[in-house]
């Protein structure tokens, strides 16, 4: 699959499509149980809508999915996803860090069920958007081998 950009808009409409409908989790529902600090989604609180979200959040909070709850990890998710397709080639490291939180890195057990715990609350449309999206990210020089090993470690089976 190329990705130029009839095919990028293809799959963020996906995307935005099998994540719609969802309002943003409360504050309460922001932190991940097992984070003690919430410095990464400290830009988050007050229901911040994903829609409203800039280049600039995105690209400045580009730790916050390692914090996020499932709940949180869910409804932002798109907004990365989105901004990463639109990006692939930035410098930014916000495309690197949203393709490690897919991954729940299978040979780091407590990473593992920890990144896995973020995934419980997809549904078969939303796993299937995010496995479209690591697939045609895979095909990218750099980014490619975190899309693969995000997909290895846990989407295909996820999708099975």
């Amino acid at each position: 699959m190329s990705l130029d950009v009839p095919t990028i808009q293809t799959i963020i409409a996906e995307i935005d499509q099998a994540f719609a409908g969802m309002e943003p989790p409360g504050d309460d529902k922001l932190l991940h149980p097992d984070c003690m600090d919430d410095v990464d989604v400290l830009e988050f609180y007050g229901s911040v809508k994903r829609e409203n979200m800039t280049d600039a959040n995105i690209v400045y909070s580009y730790a916050a999915p390692t914090s996020f709850s499932p709940e949180a990890f869910r409804y932002y998710l798109p907004a990365y996803l989105n901004w990463t397709l639109q990006n692939l080639d930035s410098s930014e490291y916000a495309s690197e860090s949203i393709l490690l939180a897919l991954d729940p890195a299978a040979d780091r057990e407590m990473l593992h069920d920890f990144r896995k715990s973020k995934f419980a609350l997809f549904d078969k449309v939303q796993i299937a958007a995010v496995t479209r999206f690591l697939w045609a990210v895979s095909e990218h020089p750099y980014l490619g081998e975190f899309a693969e090993r995000a997909l290895v470690n846990y989407w295909i089976d996820a999708e099975g």
